[in-house]
């Protein structure tokens, strides 16, 4: 479970979050939405110990300040925009999720060996261990950090843009992924994402940032229904026969 009360948030002098709550609870899966410059990022490094702030973050009810680096690890896995390709393999990248739990400088223990290949497992790239992360495509790329951060083990997971630059069809199968994960898991998912649709899609709960205020937060269904989308971005709904769900233009 993840809560927020009054986070808030000043860089430079300028308020980046003014005084967020909201609160996700495991097993789902909630989207950050807003226009650019709108906070979300800065929200999620601030769960991340990036930023400085006011106020409080609870993680499974813990005071986020209290834990330290490497339980909080333990219970935070980050998936940042950018992901950097260093000269390891998917294997290696996998198995470093295993770090937190891990004494300094303590070598893999076979569960930890084991947790990774279920990871990759579970990524679909088993057959890809030992090829190097430069040999990856975008998608595969993404889907071995994924990996990563399952292996981590943490019940709550923060993605930042994660389908970003993946073709249609890697990003359906990487949300796909997502939402299965948490539902079947339990995990709790805090997801910032640019596409309204494919946010609609995943989320169970939708979060609207506007100029780093929370300006709703509540079910998928009662954003749409209250006709957030219309308003905050002026997009159009359009239905088919063959989705329950709108689809915005």
């Amino acid at each position: 479970m993840l809560e927020l009360r009054k986070l808030s948030l000043t860089r430079g002098g300028r308020r980046i979050l003014d005084e967020v709550d909201l609160e996700i609870k495991p097993g789902r899966v909630a989207v950050l939405l807003g226009k650019n410059g709108s906070g979300k990022t800065s929200l999620l490094r601030s769960i991340n110990r990036e930023h400085p702030y006011r106020g409080s973050i609870l993680i499974e009810g813990v005071n986020n300040t209290l834990l330290s680096p490497r339980k909080r690890a333990q219970c935070v896995a980050y998936l940042p925009q950018l992901l950097p390709t260093p000269e390891i393999t998917v294997g290696e990248l996998a198995l470093f999720g295993r770090m937190p739990h891990l004494g300094m400088l303590a070598e893999p223990r076979s569960t930890d060996r084991a947790a990774a290949r279920a990871a990759l497992s579970t990524v679909g790239l088993s057959d890809r261990a030992d090829e190097r992360l430069t040999a990856l495509s975008g998608g595969e790329l993404r889907r071995a950090y994924l990996a990563m951060i399952l292996a981590q083990g943490a019940p709550l997971l923060l993605l930042d843009e994660p389908t970003a630059h993946l073709d249609t069809d890697a990003k359906q199968e990487f949300l796909s992924l997502i939402s299965r994960l948490v539902r079947e898991e339990g995990r709790t998912a805090l997801l910032v994402l640019h596409d309204l649709n494919d946010a609609i899609r995943i989320a169970d709960d939708i979060a609207l940032l506007d100029a780093g205020r929370l300006v709703f937060f509540g079910a998928r269904d009662a954003f749409l229904s209250e006709g957030l989308p219309e308003r905050a971005f002026g997009l159009t709904p359009h239905r088919t026969e063959d989705d329950p769900l709108p689809f915005y233009y």
